[in-house]
């Protein structure tokens, strides 16, 4: 067993238009008050609020799903308080067929996405959903994937 790990989570890239919306919101409160325009405390505090929610949203999603990547295994942690873990070892992936990314043309500007792990009967085994770099990542699993074939072959 290695110590060497890799952690990742959702990147903050994802969550752009939750972070652009509640800048967005905080600025037009700010330049209102600069300007000395009125607005009822109401809507400064459903205008402020929201703002809150997109920011506090956006980072609670971040921390929902883990991952920690080893040279052994990948473990997928969801949830905060009531924890689901789900873990594959890269053994039973030696066959693994196909390992690819998933990208839309803005998450390629920002270099974030998705990268899949898919079986030999098509269905996906592993998701790492919108981490930064995600080449990096696939090209770690492949090389850990190599690895742990390298090893049983000697074995044999």
């Amino acid at each position: 067993m290695s110590d060497d790990a890799t952690i990742l989570k959702k990147t903050r890239k994802a969550f752009t238009l939750e972070y652009t919306c509640g800048v967005f919101l905080l600025l037009v409160m700010g330049y209102a008050f600069i300007k000395g325009v009125y607005i009822p405390p109401l809507l400064q505090k459903v205008v402020l609020g929201i703002s809150l929610v997109a920011f506090l949203s956006a980072e609670a999603s971040r921390y929902l799903i883990r991952y920690k990547i080893t040279p052994e295994k990948v473990i997928i942690t969801k949830g905060i308080i009531r924890q689901h873990k789900r873990t594959i070892h890269f053994h039973p992936l030696s066959f693994v067929p196909d390992i690819n990314i998933r990208q839309s043309a803005w998450q390629r500007l920002l270099n974030y996405g998705t990268v899949y792990v898919q079986g030999a009967s098509g269905e996906h085994q592993l998701e790492i959903k919108d981490v930064d770099n995600p080449q990096k990542i696939m090209k770690l699993i492949e090389d850990y994937i190599d690895m742990t074939r390298n090893v049983s072959r000697k074995r044999q």
